[in-house]
């Protein structure tokens, strides 16, 4: 064999070793990105300026994104044994909330799954389609409180405080009871809430994507969510 013809073998073997292990990292800082921070209250200490029972809608929020209504999905990643976590979001968030007597009587909320979005373009497609969450079939999901949750303890002053709330979680068409763990804080004329649903994938008939091993996909994840809501 002619030694061009060698250094040209030798040229791309070494290519694909550097591809085969330099291609984690460049996923991982290129492409998939970092996680955002978990979804929490924005820590206002402003006393609440209305009262808590009536009818609460959700609204924008403020301009800070941080502190905007929102809600996705975190799921944890395992790049070549390496775990990764990502998360894709929406603002795209409506509902609405009845307080009475200091008790929360009823709770619906509606995401545009279709509109969730993360850094990388190529895993919103496949998240949208038929394989996944088919969104074009199911372009929204639904969390809705299925029991009077007592409100109470929430108080006036702005502190935050952790309600476990039970839900029906309504992803591609299948409702799942389950109980979300919720921080919930009065803030002037508003009611802000920040929580989180875990979930199993295959219980709302969801196959966990494997791309040829390089990428896997957890099987568990989470459901979270960032809510303003001012009275009507």
């Amino acid at each position: 064999m002619k030694k061009p013809v060698l250094w040209g073998l030798g040229i791309l073997i070494v290519f694909a070793i550097v591809g085969f292990t330099a291609g984690p990292w460049i996923y991982r800082e290129f492409i998939a990105g970092e996680a955002d921070a978990e979804l929490t209250l924005p820590g206002q200490t402003e006393a609440a300026t209305t009262d808590v029972n009536g009818t609460w809608t959700v609204v924008a929020g403020p301009d800070d994104e941080a502190k905007r209504t929102q809600a996705g999905y975190r799921v944890d990643e395992i790049l070549r044994g390496s775990p990764l976590t990502v998360n894709g979001r929406t603002p795209k968030v409506t509902g609405e909330a009845v307080v009475a007597a200091e008790k929360l009587e009823s709770a619906t909320f509606t995401v545009d799954m279709a509109s969730i979005a993360s850094p990388e373009s190529a895993r919103d497609n496949q998240f949208r389609g038929e394989d996944i969450l088919d969104t074009g079939k199911f372009p929204t999901a639904e969390l809705r409180v299925t029991q009077p949750v007592d409100v109470a303890a929430v108080p006036e002053s702005g502190a935050p405080v952790t309600l476990d709330v039970p839900v029906s979680l309504t992803v591609k068409g299948i409702a799942r009871d389950v109980t979300a763990k919720v921080d919930v804080q009065r803030a002037g004329d508003t009611i802000v809430a920040a929580g989180s649903v875990p979930v199993t994938w295959t219980d709302f008939n969801v196959t966990p994507p494997d791309f040829a091993g390089f990428v896997t996909v957890e099987p568990t994840g989470t459901i979270e969510f960032l809510v303003n809501l001012t009275k009507n």
